[in-house]
């Protein structure tokens, strides 16, 4: 954050202000001139008393009087005309982003039914442990939709999740998050699915660290467009790596060797989640990958900044009190 000094929110006022005290002093100026012409008159013999040291002490007080009553009058009347143009403190914000992209992945086949609502629960928790980073999901089942895109709005983020949550705990006003996810042939198709979630990346042209946390349990029950290898290499290509988080291995079984193997060919690594170490280890894997800041566009910030002014007219509100009681005195 820069701080570029103070401004003024209407300088306009100061100006007019300025011509109009520099009228009014002319005004007055005139007026005591004339007054002065029509009041003097020859006084004989008055050179005796001027030359007194009392008079010239009491003149002299009182144009001293008179110089700290113009001065705190002008001094009051500039600050009052300089908080009438809203003084204010201009600051340049630069937000910086961290330059990390996490997609979500979440396989809602019927296979998965009793496991979903746990893994958004898990995928929440995955969420509050990072801070910065932009975070999206995908849902797939025959088809993906994409139920948010990458963002770093975290309240937005969680909102969603609990949503989702509802969703899949079967709150039947929830019904329209699976929209989007029937419209292909067949049932869970996994590589689809990733191949969705490895294309939902943005701003390809930026060295940005991509993770997608993949959660499915690996049941192929269709014929997808692009098979889990393919999706794979999709990923590879893209620099994406891939987390797989499978809710139902138990024990050695073929189709979570075949997960395990195709998401370490991205640099990822696979876990089951029974294992409680999954979100942690998770999570640092994700931030041990390399991450830079990334300057977003720049916005100006304005907060009124009145302590000048007002200290001014305190200051020549006193002087005028105080200049206009000893000369009446």
């Amino acid at each position: 954050m820069e701080l570029n000094g103070p401004d003024l929110k209407w300088p306009g006022v100061l100006v007019v202000g300025a011509l109009l005290a520099l009228a009014l002093a002319y005004a007055v100026y005139r007026l005591m001139s004339r007054r002065q012409a029509r009041a003097s008159a020859a006084v004989a013999n008055s050179g005796a008393l001027t030359e007194l040291p009392e008079y010239r002490r009491a003149l002299r007080r009182h144009r001293i009087r008179m110089a700290v009553l113009a001065a705190s009058a002008a001094l009051l009347g500039g600050a009052a005309l300089v908080g009438a143009a809203r003084p204010l403190d201009t600051t340049v914000d630069k937000p910086q982003s961290r330059s990390r992209d996490i997609m979500l992945c979440l396989d809602i086949s019927g296979s998965m039914a009793a496991y979903d609502a746990t893994l958004v629960s898990t995928f929440k928790t995955l969420v509050k442990s990072f801070e910065g980073e932009r975070i999206g999901l995908v849902i797939f089942n025959s088809s993906a939709a994409t139920v948010f895109p990458l963002t770093d709005d975290y309240d937005f983020i969680n909102e969603e999740l609990d949503a989702a949550g509802r969703a899949l705990t079967g709150d039947p006003a929830y019904d329209s998050f699976f929209a989007g996810t029937f419209n292909g042939r067949g049932t869970s198709l996994i590589g689809d699915g990733l191949a969705t979630c490895v294309s939902s990346f943005d701003k390809v042209d930026l060295q940005r660290a991509r993770s997608v946390v993949f959660a499915t349990d690996n049941h192929l029950a269709g014929r997808p467009i692009i098979d889990l290898g393919e999706a794979a290499a999709l990923a590879r290509t893209k620099g994406v790596r891939v987390y797989g988080l499978n809710p139902e291995e138990d024990g050695p079984d073929q189709e979570a060797a075949d997960m395990r193997t195709i998401v370490t060919s991205t640099g990822g690594r696979y876990f089951a989640m029974s294992d409680q170490s999954a979100i942690k280890d998770i999570v640092g894997s994700v931030e041990a990958q390399e991450a830079t800041l990334i300057d977003s566009a720049s916005r100006s910030l304005h907060s009124d900044d009145p302590t000048l002014p007002i200290t001014l007219a305190g200051i020549g509100l006193v002087g005028v009190i105080g200049a206009t009681r000893r000369w009446a005195s």
